[in-house]
């Protein structure tokens, strides 16, 4: 399936599409564990290469430290790989604080971290933030579309602190404060585009969860989103392959997405 050029929206995540954050995911998540379990050993650098190695298990943000406490009690990463929502449980039962408890603990911890960090050392904080490819790509990228707008799970703030300093800019950050399921935030994008231009939008959505692009592609309302899966980001190779077996979701290679629309998910 190709096109002749961009859509009419083109909706991208941010974490794992745009930004490969793991420094700073690391770095956060170790000094959110330093908070919530002070007692515990502190999470030593040598342990950044299994934490990215790992990241693609990762469902939700306050998750990260759970995964480097793990990492420090020795936990192996092929359990951790293999059985990672079972093996996170295990840990969270062994707090006497209770699941709920220490996950809310744990969300609130996150930010908080985050903004204390960027108020004592902005550019450091930013300075451990990538892109995946060159900047120039990314303004021809998002500036082709009528809108281009992130999608993401991670507080708008923060992706659009990233952004300004890369001096990149969108139409709108749908971050996690508004509260809505990725789902959700397409309609809204789709049902905006149509009310102001008076015609049905063509909307391509970019995401590096395999999960999520099956959760928007069993929605019936949803079946005209173009759906891609970012095979750079954080996923793993099993869910490239089934990208590639699934109907309505095309595998889009880093090189495919820094090059013309028409070639988007012509292959990988």
């Amino acid at each position: 399936m190709t096109s002749p050029g961009p859509p009419d929206v083109l909706a991208l995540d941010f974490d794992g599409v745009l930004c490969e954050g793991t420094r700073e995911y690391f770095e956060t998540s170790r000094r959110t564990c330093a908070r919530v379990w002070p007692d515990r050993p502190r999470a030593d650098d040598a342990l950044l290469a299994g934490f990215r190695a790992l990241r693609p298990v990762i469902e939700t943000g306050w998750e990260m430290p759970v995964l480097l406490d793990a990492l420090v009690r020795g936990v192996p990463r092929d359990a951790l790989l293999g059985a990672w929502p079972a093996e996170r449980d295990a840990l969270l039962e062994r707090d006497p604080r209770g699941r709920p408890r220490v996950i809310a603990l744990l969300k609130t911890t996150l930010d908080d971290v985050r903004r204390a960090w960027i108020a004592a050392d902005g550019d450091d904080w930013v300075s451990r933030h990538a892109l995946y490819c060159p900047r120039d790509v990314v303004r021809r990228v998002v500036g082709a579309p009528a809108r281009t707008i992130i999608v993401t799970t991670k507080e708008g703030e923060f992706a659009r602190r990233i952004l300004e300093h890369w001096s990149i800019a969108v139409d709108g950050i749908e971050g996690k404060e508004a509260g809505s399921h990725k789902c959700d935030n397409l309609r809204q994008l789709r049902s905006a585009f149509q009310a102001a231009a008076g015609r049905a939008a063509t909307l391509w959505f970019v995401e590096d969860r395999l999960e999520t692009l099956s959760c928007v592609r069993s929605h019936r309302d949803l079946d005209d989103v173009r759906l891609f899966l970012a095979a750079w980001g954080y996923n793993t190779p099993a869910a490239r392959e089934a990208a590639r077996r699934a109907q309505g979701i095309d595998l889009l290679t880093l090189d495919a997405f820094a090059g013309p629309f028409a070639g988007w998910g012509a292959g990988g």
